[in-house]
Order: C-alpha cells, then sequence, then structure tokens
C-alpha cells in the first residue's frame, strides 16, 4: 500500500491506470494492493480463482512503476501537493489544498501516476516525466475543461488527503469532487441520473447525501473500500445466490400474540459490508442474532455486481429467524429523490424497475429506505411506484432521518395485481441517545419497556401490537447499559432487549412481521394470495 500518504496515492493511481488499459484492451494484468486486511485477503483468493489467474507477480511500487512505463501504460506523472493531514478529513477543512483530487482526473485523462512535491526526484530517477501540475487549477476549472472527456456514469466524493478509491476513478475517468459547493450541483446535475456516486462526502451526512439523492442518485458508501477495479471485474464468474426463501404459509396466522422485530440499521453501506460485518460475532456473525429475530439492511444488489463474493457469503450466513432488506438501492431518499429533475416520476419509475430485477434475481421480499419526511406526499408517490414496479414485494420498511423512529404507522399501496403492499415505519429505535424529541429511541432496558407498555396497553383494548424496532449498528451501550452483554453494540443490545419483554411478545423476522401485517389488515385479499 505504500510506506505514507504519498506512497499510498502513488500506488492507487498505478493500479488504476493497470485496470483502465485492461478495460481499453491495452493490457492483460491487474494490480493488487495488499492492505492487510484479512477480508480482503479472502476476496482476492477467491477472485483469483474464479478469473482462472495462473501467474501471481509480487513487487514493489517503483518496480511497478517501471513495468507499466516500459508497456506504455504509464505515460509520465501529474504534479499535486499532499493535503493535510487533518484530524477528520471528512470535515470542511479550512484551508484544505483540492489538488489531489484535480491530479487525480488528470491521472485518468493523460496516463500520469500520481507524484507529491515530495516523490518528484523519486518519480525522475525512474524515467518519469511532468505531464501536468495541478497544483495551480481549481477542481472546478478541471471540470468545465473536461467534462466531455470524462465518463458521466458515475463520480466519486472523496476528500483530497483520503487514497481509497483513486484507482477506481482512475480506470473509469471519473470526476472528483469534495465539499465545494461550487462544483457539487454541476457535477451531479451532470453525471447521468440514476448513477452511483461512490464514496462519502464532507461535513453533514445529511447535506451532501441528500443532494446526491436530489438529482437522482444514490451514495454507495465505498469511502474505505480497496481494491474495487480487481474485485469488481470478477462480475458473473462468481455466479450471485438467491437467499433461502421464506414460505409464509408456515406461519401460524392464528397465534394472537403481539410480534416484534428487530432490523440492523446501515446495510447500505458497502465497505462496511465488505469488511468483517458478515463474520463479525457483534453482527451477522453472532449466535443469537437469528434467535432475536434480528433481520438486516443489506446492500445486495451493489454487492451482487460489485463483489459478488461477499454477497454469496453473506447469503449463506442468513440465519433462520431473520430476514434480508434491499435498503434503498443505495442510500437515497425516496421523498428528494430527483427533484431536480424535471421527469422525477419516471426516473423513480426506471430505478424502481432496476433494483427489482436484482431483487428477484436474489431472492429478497423486502425493500426498506431512509425518507426526508415518510409522510410527504413525495414519499408516497416514490411508494406508490416501487409497489407497481416491485411486483414481488411482501412489503416495506421505512425510517426517517430524524427522528429514525416514528409512530410505527402502515402506509397502504396497491400494486399493479390489486395487492395491497403496506409500508410500515419504525416505532422504536435502539439507539445510545437521550433526546427529548425521540421519545421512543434509547437504550435496550428503555426500549422495552416501551414495548411491553404498548402491549399492556393494546391488551386492554383486546388488541395486540404488530412493530419493528431499528437497531443502530454504530451504538455502543457499554456505558449506558451496563447489564448488557459485551461487546455492547450490534446483537447484544438487541439479546438484552428481548430478554425484557413480557412473554406475550413474541420475536419475528422482518418478513414474518410484514406478513402477519397483511393478514392483520387484509385478511380476505392474503389469504387469496397464500392460497389458504
Amino acid at each position: 500500500l505504500g510506506q505514507t500518504p504519498a506512497e499510498a496515492m502513488l500506488v492507487e493511481s498505478l493500479s488504476g491506470l493497470a485496470a483502465q488499459a485492461v478495460n481499453e484492451g491495452r493490457f492483460d494484468t491487474m494490480v493488487w494492493i495488499e492492505t492487510g486486511n484479512a477480508s480482503y485477503k479472502t476476496l482476492f483468493e477467491e477472485s483469483v480463482e474464479a478469473l482462472g489467474i495462473k501467474e501471481i507477480r509480487r513487487m514493489e511500487i517503483d518496480e511497478l512503476a517501471v513495468l507499466l512505463r516500459k508497456r506504455g501504460i504509464l505515460r509520465g506523472y501529474v504534479l499535486y501537493r499532499m493535503d493535510g493531514p487533518w484530524a477528520n478529513p471528512y470535515a470542511s477543512n479550512p484551508g484544505t489544498d483540492y489538488s489531489a483530487n484535480v491530479a487525480t482526473v488528470y491521472a485518468s485523462l493523460l496516463q500520469g501516476a500520481l507524484i507529491d512535491e515530495s516523490l518528484v526526484a523519486r518519480a525522475r530517477s525512474l524515467g518519469l516525466r511532468e505531464l501536468k501540475d495541478a497544483r495551480h487549477e481549481t477542481a472546478a476549472e478541471c471540470f468545465e475543461r473536461n467534462r466531455d472527456r470524462l465518463c458521466r456514469k458515475s463520480a466519486l466524493s472523496i476528500p483530497p488527503s483520503v487514497h481509497n478509491l483513486r484507482d477506481y476513478a482512475i480506470a473509469h475517468r471519473l470526476m472528483l469532487y469534495a465539499d465545494q459547493k461550487e462544483l457539487i450541483d454541476p457535477v451531479l446535475e451532470w453525471v447521468e441520473p440514476l448513477s452511483p456516486i461512490l464514496g462519502w462526502g464532507c461535513g453533514d451526512e445529511y447535506d451532501f447525501t441528500s443532494l446526491i439523492a436530489r438529482w437522482g442518485h444514490y451514495n454507495t458508501a465505498t469511502n474505505w473500500c480497496m481494491n474495487l477495479p480487481f474485485i469488481s471485474s470478477v462480475g458473473e464468474a462468481a455466479h450471485p445466490v438467491q437467499v433461502e426463501a421464506f414460505d409464509p404459509r408456515t406461519i401460524d396466522f392464528d397465534d394472537r400474540s403481539s410480534f416484534h422485530a428487530f432490523v440492523m440499521s446501515d446495510g447500505d453501506n458497502m465497505q462496511w459490508s465488505m469488511d468483517s460485518y458478515g463474520e463479525s460475532p457483534m453482527y451477522m456473525g453472532g449466535k443469537g442474532a437469528g434467535e432475536a429475530g434480528l433481520s438486516w439492511t443489506l446492500c445486495p444488489t451493489e454487492l451482487s455486481i460489485v463483489s459478488p463474493f461477499t454477497w454469496n457469503k453473506m447469503a449463506a450466513r442468513r440465519q433462520a429467524g431473520s430476514s434480508f432488506l434491499e435498503y434503498g438501492g443505495g442510500y437515497q431518499y425516496p421523498d428528494i429523490f430527483a427533484v431536480n429533475r424535471p421527469n422525477r416520476a419516471e426516473l423513480l419509475r426506471e430505478f424502481a424497475r432496476r433494483i427489482n430485477y436484482h431483487m428477484e434475481r436474489l431472492g429478497i421480499r423486502i425493500f426498506g429506505f431512509i425518507c426526508f419526511d415518510v409522510a410527504s406526499p413525495e414519499a408516497q408517490e416514490a411508494f406508490q411506484i416501487y409497489a407497481e414496479e416491485m411486483p414481488g414485494l411482501t412489503g416495506m420498511l421505512a425510517v426517517q432521518y430524524f427522528p429514525y423512529e416514528l409512530d410505527g404507522k402502515v402506509y397502504w399501496h396497491r400494486n399493479r395485481a390489486g395487492i395491497d403492499i403496506p409500508v410500515v415505519t419504525a416505532r422504536y429505535s435502539l439507539w445510545n441517545e437521550v433526546n427529548a424529541h425521540r421519545p421512543r429511541a434509547g437504550v435496550p432496558e428503555f426500549v422495552a419497556s416501551m414495548v411491553n407498555r404498548d402491549v399492556l396497553a393494546a391488551g386492554e383494548e383486546g388488541d395486540r401490537i404488530l412493530q419493528w424496532t431499528i437497531v443502530h449498528a454504530w451504538s455502543d451501550f457499554a456505558e449506558s447499559s451496563p447489564l448488557t452483554p459485551r461487546p455492547a453494540i450490534g446483537v447484544n443490545p438487541v439479546l438484552r432487549t428481548q430478554s425484557l419483554l413480557l412473554p406475550s411478545v413474541k420475536p419475528a423476522s422482518a418478513e414474518e412481521l410484514l406478513w402477519r401485517i397483511r393478514m392483520e389488515y387484509r385478511p380476505e385479499q392474503t389469504r387469496n394470495v397464500l392460497n389458504l
């Protein structure tokens, strides 16, 4: 990977140029950058086997640069000034030097290596000449000068001090941006609608993710991913698998208990999924994940395309009693999706069709998402389109940016077959936060007490509850919930909450809960669908 940030930038650029040449039929060799990460090591081994690669040559950075120069892949270097270091590169840091992002664009166009000022003498010793000095050109100027030469099917949002994904950007000639407001809108407008925006933004999360959604794109949360050119080259050679289908006819609909589902958040974070998420005992690898009825927001569509081996391992790990959700088809907000475009409804419909294709292929029956305002007419418009364009849906699960949890309200939208599909909002949230504006969010003990209170109140009316809790994936309850087993993050807080629920509250997967809701509120229709 390189011993310094400047070397990491350099090796990313060399990997990207090799991949670009392979994409264009000018070369037959790709680069893998060693990371020391066990999950990526496994991905490398699986990819090598799937692609039938017989020869692997280990090289140092300078040796690789010389090889690529001799093969005509590397023509010289693009000069930039290294930004930072910053305590948090994803903050909007005053004095940021954006020349690394400008240089990355020119590296892709001129076939140049990324060379920081500190590496100039070394680059020249390798026989490389300067192709471009990017230190005096703004990112906005770079975009205006080169927009007709760049790929419009994606873009990379990344701070200039972060090296990750520059290989992928160079391989595909992508435009880069960070936190420059004057650049973000023009780039997102220029990128073709329904495109993935790679990386992660700077500053406030809603600010940068909402801009992406407003132009009809989705974010992939990939800013810490490595080696995507090589991993994504596997394609269909990995044969993405379907998850085992859940048979709703096995549900005992005569059981009038209250049922509750727990759903883990943040599965649209692709870099997390590609790391140890699927194997970690704190998350999907936890023994208690199935018994607690814990279901998972995931990014099956993106994983099956970019890292199919990751998806296949997750599909194999799904435990009985849990469900997988396609979470948004990427990080996007249905209610503001493509609002900056004149043909929002058309784009919503095409996006839904694309996601449905992959959901059907992978056996996913639940679509989940995050909205800015779940109750808005724009959100309901999107939900109706999803119901119409995703005929295999069991239902949809919705949260809101703030507050995450709502009131558990169910919205109904009729599909083309005349079947009502539920959109169910989360009523509770396992979240390590005390907030007066979030009365049903908190630690395991508090959430369990809220669920129990609602169950008892419903029982007094001769009713029951069919609700779900969104589990904040990053909340650590080690200090706020002393009796939660350690580590107090991920699965264990769910198990703690589960242990405190009344005996009349039974766990359910998200899919079972949706079918029970359909039977509760649309009994005749549901019996006809299930041939009961």
